[in-house]
């Protein structure tokens, strides 16, 4: 069982809640109507960014009218973290210290640090969890582990159970 009180929403995963139909999509949707009062979800300014970016090139307005909603402080459902100096410095030091690891992911898991989120979930299969992290002036940085989930059948079933 999952035991969590906060977790990041990578771009990934709003793409299974909003344009696809399967078992983990299914999960997803009842996680969110029993996470009330139980669990925050958390994402960056960024993953609306990312998720515009088809329904604009396909003219899918009811689509990119959805992302849109989410976005909005009406809509929201979710905390967004705007992209800060303390995000980007972060997203350095963890492209630094983790080869392979590009900036647009670098952002999302230092958002997920910043926002002291305990689990962040994505289908990014390169993204490894964090326990600490280390800056070469200031030394170990006060951060919260932060373990990565795979939103699959497994791993939803479980988090929706943990909150029953």
């Amino acid at each position: 069982m999952i035991e969590s009180r906060a977790i990041y929403w990578d771009t990934n995963v709003f793409i299974m809640l909003r344009e696809q139909s399967n078992a983990a999509h299914d999960l997803l949707w009842q996680i969110l109507g029993a996470a009330q009062g139980k669990l925050t979800f958390s994402t960056s300014a960024m993953t609306f960014s990312e998720l515009k970016v088809k329904p604009l090139q396909d003219r899918n307005l009811p689509l990119l009218q959805t992302y849109e909603d989410w976005a909005s402080p009406s809509g929201r459902w979710m905390e967004i973290l705007p992209i800060s100096d303390p995000v980007l410095d972060m997203a350095a030091l963890l492209r630094a210290t983790r080869p392979g690891v590009k900036l647009p992911d670098a952002i999302h898991l230092a958002s997920a640090l910043q926002l002291r989120c305990d689990h962040f979930l994505s289908a990014d299969m390169g993204l490894k969890d964090i326990s600490d992290l280390h800056h070469p002036i200031s030394g170990k940085l006060n951060i919260a582990p932060l373990t990565v989930l795979r939103p699959d059948e497994p791993t939803l079933s479980s988090l929706l159970a943990s909150l029953a």
